[in-house]
């Protein structure tokens, strides 16, 4: 019996290359998924796909609705309200929404921050929905911004430089 125990951890050695083995239980091979990431990721799909239906939705300064235009933070508010976020009315009030997330940590359905036109030392002016982001190629992101530029539409900061040097902060505001 104690041979056949040896033989058996010479073959075990030869086929593993170490002497000893390591079982891993069920839940390390298959880790806990957290249902809250789960959920803020299904909110968020869900908020993008409504957003996206309002493209082309024209700019109306203090517009909070799709039958008489949005201005951004009317736009935010309106889409985010669909969901049961109620957020405040302005993109000044919106920067202090949620909690901030590093550039590098933004998720889909963040909202995103820039200074305006008139904004003066930095305040926010201009807010959006994140749809995604790349290191190498930033944000993609959905607003409105002005009659000129078509209403509601998809944006990306890089290659929009206005976007870009007015970039203030990202914030999360759908609960995790």
């Amino acid at each position: 019996m104690k041979c056949r125990k040896y033989i058996l951890s010479i073959a075990f050695f030869l086929i593993t290359g170490s002497t000893y083995a390591q079982l891993n239980p069920w839940w390390v091979e298959h880790p806990v998924v957290d249902s809250s990431d789960v959920k803020r990721q299904h909110t968020a799909d869900s908020i993008i796909s409504v957003a996206k239906t309002y493209l082309g939705v024209p700019y109306v300064w203090g517009g909070t609705s799709p039958q008489n235009g949005f201005d951004c933070s009317g736009f935010i508010c309106y889409v985010y309200q669909q969901f049961g976020i109620e957020l405040p009315r302005t993109s000044g009030m919106q920067f202090d929404a949620g909690v901030p997330v590093p550039y590098n940590e933004a998720e889909k359905g963040d909202i995103i921050l820039f200074t305006g036109p008139e904004a003066e030392g930095g305040d926010p002016g201009h807010v959006g929905i994140v749809l995604d982001y790349h290191n190498d190629t930033g944000f993609t992101f959905i607003h409105t911004s002005s009659a000129q530029s078509g209403g509601v539409r998809i944006s990306n900061e890089r290659d929009e430089q206005y976007y870009y040097k007015r970039f203030l902060e990202i914030r999360r505001v759908i609960d995790e």
